[in-house]
């Protein structure tokens, strides 16, 4: 276990049975990217990128694990700290990407370590507390 920085902040919105990935340029990726050297707070630097890139507001967010991942936007990969939206307003515009279901995963074009949080994200059960 380590608590290394990441380098770049993504954020997986779910709904019941479905996780968010945004377009890019024909391909699925997640919303988010760079983590500013001298920003301190992640879950605010992501909130940033989401209210940029997908016009929400965000709230409800967990954080789910690291790993290196590229976007599609990004010519290499990058250590990457991955977070679950789980409330927001508004919705995403509908051309700013898809919603997809444990099949749509599995049938995407993701590289296997996304895959697998995508769905281990879709499996969990999330009931909500006072």
């Amino acid at each position: 276990m380590t608590d290394r920085r990441p380098d770049r902040v993504y954020g997986i919105l779910v709904r019941p049975g479905e996780v968010f990935l945004r377009s890019v340029g024909g391909a699925l990726g997640l919303p988010g990217g760079v983590f500013r050297p001298l920003a301190e707070d992640r879950k605010v630097e992501l909130r940033a990128h989401l209210w940029d890139q997908l016009g929400i507001e965000a709230s409800a967010i967990w954080a789910q694990g690291a790993f290196d991942y590229q976007d599609p936007a990004e010519a290499r990969a990058w250590f990457s700290g991955f977070y679950t939206v789980w409330q927001w307003q508004p919705d995403p515009a509908p051309g700013a990407g898809r919603w997809l279901t444990r099949d749509d995963v599995l049938a995407a074009d993701l590289c296997p370590s996304l895959r697998i949080l995508l769905i281990s994200i879709l499996d969990t059960i999330a009931i909500k507390t006072t």
